[in-house]
Parts: C-alpha cells; structure tokens; sequence
C-alpha cells in the first residue's frame, strides 16, 4: 500500500511531461484585408486591389473593425484604394505578410494586411 502514492507520484510527474510536441488549435485564418476605422458613421468601405497587372475590387459594410476577404493575395506590393462614404479615394502601397493562426510551428499561414483611417481621413498600413 506505502508504494501507491509513490506510483501516483511518479504517474503524475511522467504523464504532465508530454512529448514535447506543440498541440496546434483547430483554427485558421481568411487572407485578406483588415481596416480599424475609429471614426463613427462609415457606412461602406469599397477596396481596389491591384498587383501584377490584375485588379480586384472588393466591399464590406463598415463599422469599427472591417475585414475584406481577399483570395490570391500575394506577399509583394499591392497598390489599393481605400473608399470610404465620403467618395475620396485613399490610395497607397500595402505589403501583406503571412500570418498564422497560433503561430509559424503550427502552419495555416495566409497573406493578411492591417490597415488603419485616422481621425483626418488619411489611410496608413500598420503591422
């Protein structure tokens, strides 16, 4: 009987030390882009997306925190204009980057870029 707790001990001690592999989470991630928008009443946002000679215009209901799904987005330059309600068009080089869903070691990386609207209007790209 004296040695059952020490077989518990042991139990417990070899079974919390694992194989050493990472358990990767059943999650992913849309390629595409995402705008914050901290300027209230943005009702629509419509996105031109140009690169290799092809574009591709995209729209979503605006809001605090858009995301433009994007297929074939590449990791090079992407020339893009922002539109937002007021019609002004807001054009700039965004690079996307790969990103991962619960990090490099577990795969899924997709092409994603952050953009943000200042309170001027003004769009910029963020990492």
């Amino acid at each position: 009987m004296r040695r059952l707790p020490v077989f518990l001990l042991l139990l417990t001690a070899l079974t919390a030390c694992g194989s050493g592999e990472k358990a990767c989470p059943a999650i992913a991630l849309s390629e595409g882009i995402s705008l914050d928008i901290p300027t209230a009443g943005v009702t629509r946002v419509s996105l031109e997306l140009c690169w290799a000679g092809d574009c591709v215009t995209e729209s979503a209901p605006g809001g605090e925190h858009v995301f433009v799904p994007t297929r074939g987005l590449p990791t090079t330059p992407v020339r893009t204009t922002v539109t937002l309600d007021d019609g002004r068009p807001h054009v700039l080089d965004v690079t996307p980057v790969i990103a991962y869903p619960a990090g490099e070691a577990c795969g899924g990386g997709v092409p994603t870029a952050k953009l943000v609207v200042a309170p001027d209007g003004g769009v910029r790209q963020v990492p």
